[in-house]
């Protein structure tokens, strides 16, 4: 398959018609079907249930339109890199809660090192950059267990615990175990909401109320102080607190201590990443 047919169902796709496609792409409709029957033909499956007015895509055509942006990507980008292989680029992807980790001191000798580096930053949730990475999208990530590590290579921070943040009519030094919120609604972030159910269930024995779950641990935070409702989240979080309304406490729940890693793909590790790596992981190693 040639990446021109992958280009022509990604405009198909995203034109809706065929024919809005063909005038897109400049070229006549009939040719434009035929190769999405070749496409089709050569997968033995079909991507496309065409419709009087719209075409609407089967699961298989879902997948392979996800699968068409990451090759086209891949390919502008590799184009890119090779035609200006004078400027380094690091494509770097970070989750929310990790921010901190990487300081002005860090940046500044890494910058130092590679004066020429561009850095192309992806923000997202762990489970994104874990396939982002393996799509070829980025090249290094920083994350936060618990995750899938078998297709990558990771580099593992020491293990911190969670924290309770509120306000100080519920949080405090005193109540540094989960259990002791039993009692009380808590907001966390999507990621760990199957990690602190199983905990409590498994090692509590009791039942979480949750009634908000966010995308983005700095999200729980802002609801946390609206409602004034306690929010479970990472130690690396605090920077990201607002303690001239909230407080917060350790939890000295070992089951729920995580690590943030750095990951990359297994067969890659170039210089500019193991310095990255090197420079950042010294100051957290386990």
């Amino acid at each position: 398959m040639e990446l021109k047919q992958m280009k022509y169902f990604k405009t198909i796709v995203e034109e809706g018609t065929i024919t809005q496609a063909a005038r897109v792409l400049h070229i006549s409709q009939p040719p434009l079907s035929m190769q999405l029957k070749a496409i089709e033909e050569e997968l033995d499956t079909i991507l496309i249930e065409r419709g009087h007015r719209h075409i609407t895509l089967t699961p298989a055509g879902h997948l392979f339109y996800r699968r068409c942006n990451q090759m086209l990507n891949l390919y502008g980008q590799t184009s890119k890199e090779v035609q200006g292989a004078a400027t380094q680029i690091l494509r770097f992807g970070i989750t929310s809660s990790n921010g901190y980790f990487i300081t002005h001191e860090h940046m500044d000798v890494f910058r130092k090192k590679y004066p020429k580096l561009d850095i192309h930053m992806k923000e997202g949730t762990t489970y994104e950059m874990v396939d982002a990475l393996l799509a070829h999208e980025i090249d290094i990530a920083l994350v936060r267990t618990p995750f899938d590590s078998t297709n990558v290579k990771s580099f593992l921070f020491k293990p911190e615990p969670m924290i309770a943040v509120g306000p100080s009519t519920l949080v405090n030094e005193k109540k540094n175990h989960l259990i002791d919120y039993r009692d009380d609604p808590v907001l966390i972030h999507r990621r760990y909401r199957q990690f602190i159910v199983d905990y409590c269930l498994n090692e509590l024995q009791f039942q979480p109320h949750i009634p908000i779950i966010t995308d983005d641990i700095r999200t729980a935070l802002v609801w946390g102080s609206i409602l004034d409702q306690v929010v479970i989240i990472p130690e690396a979080a605090i920077p990201y607190i607002d303690l001239n309304s909230q407080t917060y406490t350790k939890l000295k729940d070992k089951g729920l201590y995580t690590s943030a890693a750095f990951i990359t793909r297994k067969e890659e590790l170039s210089p500019i990443i193991e310095t990255f790596i090197s420079l950042i992981i010294k100051d957290y190693k386990i």
